[in-house]
């Protein structure tokens, strides 16, 4: 939430300088219900700027008493994407480290929801009241596409736990158009294999899947039960588009 703040204020206009998806987009939109997230996935809105130096501008002030610095190392994920370590300090004293992830916006566009960050008045401090998360539609979308993309030789599809964050986000869903045109432009730009996908899905995720469905308090029987719950979900996607 500080790194939120940090990114928040460091904005100009009406857009955003940064946007939160993954893990910790899923925690705001979620809460308790969420899997807690170590690290941080953000979109940078500049179409030119240096991802870098967006983030180091950013985080140059520190915020509430907490400063940051980037270490040395940088890893590449691949199609522009980076991985970077934030050391997060405290009045001077060493408080932890946030792994962030940097890229842009895919179809080169941003869409954004401002999510209720979470307070930290019981901490002593003042956190963002509002982080810009990216936008539902495009948030589920995702992860159908990386949920159901096929295993390769080189590459073996173990996102399992999507499984689950699609059980749970579904009931945040209210506009199947407008999530069906988010799939039909995510499947397009990644072009990895074609929307709407067929299942079934990995048989080797039942144990996981299963044992993630009891810790979240999920209501299913087996893993049949959940697989068809979130391919029926899918199909009434894909069903809007021709509505």
């Amino acid at each position: 939430m500080v790194i939120g703040g940090a990114l928040n204020r460091a904005g100009k206009g009406d857009t955003p300088p940064f946007t939160i998806k993954g893990g910790v987009a899923l925690e705001l939109r979620l809460r308790t219900k969420a899997r807690a997230t170590k690290d941080l996935d953000l979109i940078v809105n500049h179409a030119e700027a240096g991802l870098l130096q967006e983030l180091d501008g950013a985080l140059a002030d520190g915020y509430e008493g907490f400063g940051f610095r980037r270490k040395a190392a940088v890893r590449d994920l691949g199609n522009g994407a980076i991985r970077v370590e934030i050391a997060v300090d405290y009045r001077g004293g060493t408080w932890g480290t946030v792994p962030v992830d940097l890229a842009r916006f895919e179809s080169g566009r941003t869409e954004v929801d401002l999510v209720d960050g979470m307070p930290l008045d019981k901490f002593g401090l003042v956190g963002p009241h509002q982080l810009p998360c990216l936008a539902l539609r495009f948030h589920v979308a995702q992860k159908i596409h990386g949920m159901t993309r096929p295993s390769a030789t080189e590459w073996t599809n173990d996102r399992e736990r999507d499984l689950i964050d699609l059980l749970l986000l579904e009931e945040l869903v209210s506009d199947y158009q407008a999530l069906n045109e988010a799939c039909v432009e995510v499947f397009g730009v990644r072009g990895q294999h074609q929307w709407p996908p067929a299942g079934p899905l990995p048989p080797e995720w039942a144990l996981p899947v299963i044992t993630l469905a009891r810790e979240y308090d999920i209501s299913v029987e087996n893993y049949e039960e959940a697989s068809e719950r979130v391919l029926s979900f899918i199909r009434r996607i894909a069903a809007a588009g021709h509505a």
